[in-house]
């Protein structure tokens, strides 16, 4: 490019500098400067040689006459040859002297030229390294500038109303952010996925709702009759891309991730399969489903998901009505959290925590939770140790709903928090076949059991300190703590007393 051969043409400047002192030195100097050191110096051993010469010759002849008198040819001549001799060795140690500084000067000048070459190298490598600089900025505005042109192209597609160009955008979405991660723009990634989730947690507008019958709409009050209408199958298709682009990147193995990202699907309606099986939410990440409805047949599943870290999922004051939560398998550990506190449970609506496992201080929290209507929470063969936690807390269980921790394992300092739990109208808590061990404790301080809400512990072991805590407890109107075939150590149930 002609920008970058201008680069390269600059002038050095420390060689501008000497160009011009040397421009400016009177002619005199630049001729001095025009010989180089190795001439001179030839020049001068050869005028020493000359005198030298002249010298040996002459001198000591000369010499002689002075000193010795007389006319003795022979005698003088052996004082000439010997005289002769010393000038001659002390002329070859100068000799030796003089070509030991010409080696010595022509090895500075071999050093001069290879520092002239390593600086004029070095000066080459930084201006190639300038042009690489340069190159590389221009590259990174020119992606940066094509990355935001997807991103402007792509939003307007989620409004287009074709569905298939609002499922092709939630995919898009997906392959920006991975961009924009590789691009070294985390903030950006975050964008995007705001972006994603904003659109599927929106209301649905009426062209994606499917109409009521005649029956149907007769039956139902004015509020109810928007929140009873399937999403059409179309728009089924679009949010479910959505949803996979957010399980493929909240998998074990994804690279990019998403599991330490806050994933925003507060409020969203889930009346169709939404599978994020295996995911994981970690290092403070959050998956946010709070006060979302999960009605009409449809279920979240998060089977083998894996919450540790202090992630969170939060389901808190969810509606669960004719819908289902799966966490089958799912071990919430070191910290982890679920939040479904405040949620309401009914109309044959189920949460599922089969085999979950709860430890090393995780949390999963029902606190305030209104399970009726038949509606269920399962934690079938659970396991609770470790400091982990089942949080109950001032639940309402009514009305034919459930807590079925059948054949679960509370040890290891695990606990299950039911105080101020409310049991009634053939609420249940069922206990039966579970182990309560090693410190593992149920504390049901200051529940209300009535009306035939029953904590059921047919064939549970409480031993080796383990403690079914029922101090306070108001078991009354029929209310039930029903005992039958249970191993209890000394101890292990307190603040009961049988009737």
């Amino acid at each position: 490019m002609l920008h970058n051969r201008a680069v390269d043409a600059e002038p050095d400047p420390d060689e501008t500098a000497k160009a011009t002192e040397e421009a400016s030195a009177p002619p005199e100097r630049r001729r001095l400067k025009s010989v180089s050191y190795g001439w001179r110096i030839t020049i001068g051993v050869f005028i020493y040689l000359v005198i030298a010469f002249v010298t040996v010759l002459y001198a000591p002849e000369a010499l002689l006459n002075n000193w010795i008198t007389g006319d003795d040819t022979a005698e003088k001549a052996k004082v000439v040859a010997a005289a002769g001799n010393l000038v001659l060795l002390a002329l070859g140690g100068v000799i030796a002297v003089v070509t030991v500084g010409l080696s010595m000067s022509r090895h500075h000048q071999e050093r001069e030229a290879a520092e002239r070459d390593r600086q004029r190298l070095d000066d080459d490598r930084k201006r190639e390294q300038a042009r690489r600089d340069e190159v590389e900025a221009q590259r990174r505005i020119d992606t940066e500038r094509a990355l935001r042109e997807r991103f402007v192209t792509t939003v307007k597609l989620l409004s287009d109303p074709a569905p298939v160009n609002r499922q092709a955008a939630l995919f898009a979405l997906g392959a920006l952010a991975d961009d924009w991660d590789a691009f070294g723009k985390p903030d950006e990634v975050q964008v995007c996925i705001e972006v994603l989730t904003g659109y599927l947690r929106a209301p649905r507008t009426d062209d994606m709702l499917e109409p009521l019958t005649q029956e149907e709409y007769d039956q139902l009050e004015p509020a109810e009759r928007r929140a009873a209408q399937s999403t059409t199958s179309q728009e089924v298709a679009v949010k479910q891309a959505g949803y996979t682009v957010i399980r493929n990147h909240l998998g074990e193995g994804a690279a990019p991730h998403w599991r330490d990202r806050s994933i925003n699907l507060a409020r969203a309606h889930i009346d169709f399969p939404l599978a994020l099986d295996g995911a994981t939410i970690s290092s403070r990440g959050k998956v946010d489903l709070g006060h979302a409805t999960i009605t009409g047949g449809g279920a979240l599943y998060l089977t083998n998901a894996k919450i540790r870290g202090k992630g969170v999922l939060d389901v808190s004051s969810a509606t669960i009505s004719r819908g289902a939560v799966y966490l089958t398998r799912a071990k919430i550990t070191d910290g982890g959290n679920v939040y479904l506190d405040g949620a309401k449970i009914s109309g044959g609506g189920i949460v599922v925590l089969a085999r979950v496992n709860i430890d090393a201080d995780a949390r999963v929290l029902f606190e305030e939770a209104t399970i009726s209507d038949n509606g269920r929470v399962v934690l079938l063969r659970a396991t609770i140790s470790g400091r982990g936690a089942l949080y109950l807390t001032d639940a309402k269980i009514r009305d034919s709903g459930k807590v079925n921790l059948l054949a679960a394992t509370v040890s290891d300092n695990g606990s299950v928090f039911l105080e101020g739990a409310t049991l009634s109208d053939r609420g249940t808590v069922d206990l039966r076949r579970t182990t309560i061990s090693d410190d593992g404790t149920v504390f049901l301080e200051g529940a209300t059991l009535s009306d035939r809400g029953t904590v059921d512990l047919r064939r549970a072991t409480i031993s080796d300190r383990g403690i079914v805590d029922l101090t306070d407890a108001k078991i009354r109107d029929g209310g039930t703590v029903n005992l039958e075939g249970a191993t209890i150590w000394e101890g292990g149930l307190q603040g009961y007393t049988s009737a």
